[in-house]
């Protein structure tokens, strides 16, 4: 087997709310699909690819080792099987972005993914999955299924893809915890065998509450206890910043405490708000703007910058 297969270029399906259809969120801009699966197969770290050689150079976990294992368990096989059967099969492991809906106007985050921020900004522009995307999924032969946003749980169309996926399908649903589990949603996924619910908490207390502005410690804590009621598998993702750099174990020492799964995003765009680049004046400027537009002190809510 090659030491540089990717089960994305083969397996994947990233559809958007502009109505984009890629392979893979990692992906140059621009690539050349059968030149990636080509250059893959031949073992060869092909340039379109650079996000997860850099990662796993770094040694942390690329996008590439992620999908192979979720593809490892989908279909109960050995890695070294997955690509000889690759060939044969068209995609089954979607990434749907439905809709830039949103309750919260992260720091990190912008328009074209929170109609928060576009209020925010004096726009108004919702974007929402159209039919002719919806008809890119294969819903008889989907096996894994991830639902993104905006706020998964504030768009309806994700109600209706979840109504028409097989029970068999693997679900992942992330949510920044803001919203509470309906009747409606409760019904849509009871009947899956595999569901992963993860939330979205970058920080503790004031720090989440700063980061996610406006969201509330408080709400999301409630509504996690309610959705470990759902039989479910609930994940935690920490989007880390720079800002947030100084409360990195504080949070992860709590993940612990409450026995929760989690994993770390890190951010690098845009850049001044990476963890890898130090507060800056740029960062400082950003954070300036933010405050200013959403009427915020952020030392009120224990910033140190």
């Amino acid at each position: 087997m090659s030491d540089t297969f990717c089960v994305m270029p083969w397996l994947g399906k990233e559809i958007y709310q502009t109505g984009r259809v890629g392979h893979c969120c990692w992906l140059s801009p621009q690539y050349d699909i059968d030149l990636i699966r080509s250059e893959l197969n031949a073992g060869i770290k092909t340039s379109a690819c650079t996000k997860c050689w850099h990662a796993e150079s770094q040694g942390k976990t690329s996008r590439r080792q992620q999908k192979n294992t979720l593809a490892d368990v989908m279909y109960d096989l050995n890695i070294e099987n997955l690509q000889q059967m690759c060939a044969e099969y068209d995609p089954t492991m979607y990434q749907i972005t439905t809709s830039n809906v949103c309750n919260a106007a992260c720091i990190m985050c912008n328009s074209d993914w929170s109609s928060r921020w576009e209020s925010l900004l004096g726009k108004a522009h919702k974007r929402t999955i159209t039919e002719q995307s919806l008809a890119e999924i294969n819903f008889d032969t989907a096996k894994y299924v991830e639902l993104l946003g905006g706020e998964t749980l504030l768009e309806s169309s994700n109600i209706e893809i979840l109504q028409r996926l097989n029970s068999d399908c693997t679900v992942s649903l992330i949510t920044n915890g803001s919203i509470e589990l309906t009747p409606a949603l409760n019904q849509a996924l009871k009947k899956f065998k595999n569901l992963i619910i993860c939330f979205s908490i970058d920080g503790t207390e004031r720090q989440y509450e700063y980061q996610r502005w406006p969201l509330k410690w408080d709400t999301m804590l409630l509504n996690l206890e309610k959705f470990k009621e759902l039989n479910c598998d609930i994940s935690v993702n920490f989007t880390l910043t720079n800002i947030l750099l100084p409360y990195k174990q504080k949070t992860i020492d709590w993940f612990t405490s409450k026995n929760l799964n989690y994993f770390i995003t890190e951010v690098t765009d845009p850049w001044y708000f990476s963890p890898d680049t130090p507060v800056n004046e740029r960062t400082i400027q950003e954070l300036d703007k933010q405050d200013s537009l959403k009427g915020i002190n952020r030392r009120d809510f224990g910033i140190l910058y």
